[in-house]
């Protein structure tokens, strides 16, 4: 069996969202090229990834590469050039999603909106994301040859969960369709029970703005549930960087994965 998933395809096709939801489901590590170079484009006030230097591409490319030398078993890579990046890579098993423009479209609008959660996308719209996308490509990869995906899927309707499932069943042979109800694992209702929209207070586990996920974790005090925090609601909320066992208060919302997320971090 291969160890590697190499998740690819354009933006807004549900990439991400697959990618961390067979890492919640599985417990292997997943690791997102495309968050280092938004972060990267973020701090120095940039508009898209191709006006990110060349040289930041080529050294996250070979760290990427790197990476197929850790211990674990499996490890789940999402990039929209990942099929690039692992071009001459055997034994990795290759997953291309795609979507209808008008899918893709309602996706970026909605995650612009949002804003203050996980997700964060650069650029003024999919086209002109498409485009730069494109132009990155050609000139990062100019003799990377075409791959055979092992699995191609049309994300245009459905649930990441959904998705993930059949990825990891194609992958392993195991079915694991006893782990989800309605569409949310087992494993997230039981990690999240107790946990309610709404005002809250807790005590910060752990936050890490330059490691995935990005974030890291609140204690909140009425469940004594964990809940994730994204470095972006941080950065929104007008805060620093948070500190181990530091008081604050925040709001808790779903997350779209099953799960929940705090927002609006303010210091106790």
């Amino acid at each position: 069996m291969s160890r590697i998933i190499a998740i690819y395809g354009k933006t807004c096709t549900l990439k991400s969202d697959v990618a961390r939801a067979i890492s919640r489901l599985t417990g292997y590590k997943m690791a997102s090229r495309g968050e280092a170079v938004t972060t990267q484009a973020l701090l120095a006030k940039q508009h898209s990834g191709n006006e990110v230097d060349l040289e930041f591409h080529q050294k996250l490319d070979a760290y990427t590469r790197s990476m197929l030398n850790w211990p674990d078993p499996v490890l789940i890579l999402e990039s929209r050039f990942m099929d690039a990046v692992l071009n001459d890579i055997n034994d990795v098993f290759f997953v291309r999603m795609y979507s209808e423009d008008s899918a893709r479209k309602s996706r970026w609008d909605h995650r612009k909106e949002e804003g203050g959660g996980r997700t964060r996308q650069i650029g003024e719209s999919v086209a002109q994301r498409d485009r730069y996308d494109d132009e990155l490509r050609k000139e990062l990869y100019p003799d990377a040859v075409e791959v055979s995906p092992d699995m191609e899927i049309d994300t245009t309707d459905g649930k990441a969960y959904d998705y993930a499932i059949k990825i990891w069943s194609k992958f392993t042979s195991e079915d694991l369709s006893h782990l989800v109800v309605s569409g949310v694992s087992e494993m997230d209702k039981k990690q999240t029970k107790g946990l309610k929209p709404g005002a809250s207070a807790g005590q910060v586990v752990v936050y890490n703005a330059l490691r995935n996920p990005f974030g890291g974790y609140i204690n909140d005090d009425e469940s004594g549930r964990n809940v994730f925090i994204h470095k972006s609601a941080v950065e929104s909320s007008g805060m620093g960087e948070l500190i181990k066992g530091q008081r604050v208060r925040f709001q808790i919302v779903e997350d779209g994965f099953g799960g929940f997320r705090a927002i609006d971090i303010q210091a106790e």
